[in-house]
């Protein structure tokens, strides 16, 4: 079931990932990954914890160099042309990003200004509503609880509509109705055209959000199939068993 929704021109995929090998020593994390994501389909990543996904998110986001292989997002060779390629990229990571002694509504717009983004102010309340942060726009970041600080890093990722957004377990610290919130927001990224590539350990989350699966296991992918290909009860009862089975 691999490689099952990357047929096409190279040129219209939004996020290619060829043969992608890393090790940290002597240990092999990621080996000959092929990974490529078309304009406006969101891919979930599952595996365990230590399966390389955040590492080959890292890799995707130019953040980490793999040892082999190469990565091009929305055209751009991410080693060649990294500064054009990371500005059409937006990354929810393990960290928030956010400066602690600035607001909400600070953090917002020293980003946006960052980025060039048109009608920041527009943008931003857009983003403040969407993400349901506009009570606490004059909050300091270094005061926000997990979640809100999570809805502030996903604020920011999108800030700039990026054609690419890298989400590493988004739902870390969201209640049951910020995370369905949370969806929504990724739902209509996607509808407008835009690409997600995003991992969570919740297999019925990952399924709500996206059209496509993927799972890492020893360092490869051992299932890459789109939604109406699996059994989705199945896969949400044990991914790594039906993944381990499917090949």
């Amino acid at each position: 079931m691999r490689e099952i929704a990357t047929q096409g021109d190279e040129s219209s995929m939004a996020l290619s990932l060829r043969s992608i090998g890393k090790a940290f020593g002597t240990k092999p994390v990621l080996k000959n990954i092929d990974l490529v994501l078309p304009r406006g389909q969101a891919v979930c990543l599952f595996g365990i914890n230590g399966a390389g996904k955040s590492t080959l998110l890292r890799i995707a986001a130019g953040l980490l160099r793999p040892d082999t292989g190469a990565v091009t997002l929305d055209k751009y060779d991410i080693r060649v042309h990294a500064e054009a390629a990371k500005r059409r990229l937006g990354m929810i990571s393990h960290a928030s990003m956010a400066y602690p002694e600035l607001t909400v509504h600070e953090n917002l717009t020293f980003a946006a200004r960052l980025y060039g983004v048109p009608d920041r102010a527009g943008r931003i309340e857009e983003l403040l509503a969407d993400t349901e942060l506009a009570s606490f726009r004059h909050e300091r970041a270094a005061i926000l609880s997990r979640g809100l600080l999570q809805r502030l890093a996903i604020a920011r990722a999108l800030l700039h509509r990026p054609a690419v957004l890298l989400a590493d377990e988004p739902f870390t610290g969201l209640d049951a109705g910020a995370s369905e919130r949370l969806a929504a927001v990724f739902d209509r990224f996607v509808r407008e055209g835009g690409t997600l590539l995003m991992t969570t350990h919740d297999a019925r989350m990952g399924l709500r959000c996206c059209q496509r699966v993927a799972v890492l296991d020893g360092g490869m992918l051992r299932l890459d199939a789109t939604k109406t290909r699996i059994d989705t009860d199945l896969f949400v009862g044990d991914y790594l068993s039906y993944a381990r089975s499917s090949r």
